[in-house]
């Protein structure tokens, strides 16, 4: 199956600009170079501040100096919050076999976080470009809970509402105007629509 999207608008060409085919099922893996970069920055920061955070808890627990040794603990424990998803999805990203993400005529299957949703239960898509270019797919049916730190979230920590799923197209191998085109176009053709 073949699909138009949109071309992609670029500097030097900002009109009559042809539409795209793209053949389904569109299959996109993670883009090792760059997800291995990302992955050692994440680690490099996260590293240091656990062995601080360890240095820290050994030495307020033997000083018990409970004042300052806490706010410091305190202030280390949530950079290592915020530090560890990334650097362990960007490991998990970087050693999957798989296809990370697959649109095809049916639905999407986003390999990061092991679910399939089918076009038919969404009701709206927008693109949404912010730290990371991604999907946010308004379903018709609520998905079950999922764990904390799992792929497909927004918010702090992963966390997602029940009837919205976010799809990440950031450090793949196919173009994130592709990927997102085509994503928002299998949604109109089955029903949805397009948030702006």
């Amino acid at each position: 199956m073949i699909v138009e999207i949109p071309g992609e608008i670029t500097f030097s060409r900002t009109y009559n600009i042809p539409p795209i085919p793209v053949r389904l099922p569109l299959i996109a893996r993670a883009r090792t170079l760059g997800q291995a970069a990302v992955t050692a920055i994440a680690w490099g920061l996260m590293m240091p501040t656990l062995v601080l955070f360890v240095m820290l808890l050994w030495y307020a627990a033997v000083a018990a100096d409970s004042g300052g040794s806490t706010l410091v603990l305190g202030a280390l424990a949530f950079l290592l919050l915020c530090f560890m998803p990334r650097a362990l999805f960007g490991l998990e990203d970087f050693t999957r076999a798989g296809p990370t993400l697959v649109v095809d005529a049916d639905g999407v299957t986003d390999g990061r976080s092991g679910q399939t949703i089918r076009w038919t239960d969404v009701a709206a898509a927008r693109l949404v470009r912010g730290k990371a270019a991604s999907v946010r797919l308004s379903l018709r049916t609520p998905l079950p809970p999922r764990p904390l730190f799992d792929r497909g979230g927004t918010g702090l920590l992963g966390r997602r509402a029940p009837d919205a799923y976010t799809v990440d197209i950031t450090h793949l191998d196919v173009r994130q105007h592709v990927l997102g085109q085509t994503m928002l176009a299998r949604v109109v053709a089955h029903g949805g629509r397009v948030e702006r």
